[in-house]
């Protein structure tokens, strides 16, 4: 998980979804063709900055024409940036959260994705095991 920062600026956050929304690492010039809001001149300064914060790595090289080329890959899923931003907030709110709201605000703007519900009952149920057979 990076440790310099937790907040994606947007363009920051467009290079992280192209990158998490591919199967494999990606070159810089196949980010430029994808990132298409963002300006190429800006595409290399934004990339070193989320290696230096953690959140993309370099996954290799690879030879293209007569030069090597980086491929770059995200170092955090999607999942780890949303509790990221979610434990930013617990950690810097002074108001208690109300969880109830919170499950309930997903629910309703997501009444047809029943999955939400399936993956809380099986979370809930893992957690229970798991702390009854640690004695808890």
């Amino acid at each position: 998980m990076p440790y310099g920062k937790s907040r994606l600026t947007n363009k920051e956050y467009e290079i992280m979804k192209i990158l998490w929304e591919s199967d494999k690492p990606m070159l810089i010039s196949d980010i430029i063709v994808k990132a298409d809001k963002i300006a190429t001149n800006s595409l290399h300064p934004m990339i070193k900055k989320l290696i230096k914060n953690g959140f993309i790595s370099v996954a290799g090289n690879v030879r293209v024409s007569k030069t090597k080329s980086r491929l770059y890959a995200p170092a955090i899923t999607i999942d780890e940036y949303a509790a990221m931003q979610m434990d930013e907030i617990l950690r810097t709110s002074n108001k208690k959260l109300n969880w109830n709201n919170i499950l309930s605000y997903f629910i309703k703007y997501h009444k047809k994705d029943d999955r939400i519900i399936s993956e809380l009952e099986e979370f809930i149920e893992k957690y229970n095991k798991k702390n009854k057979a640690n004695g808890g």
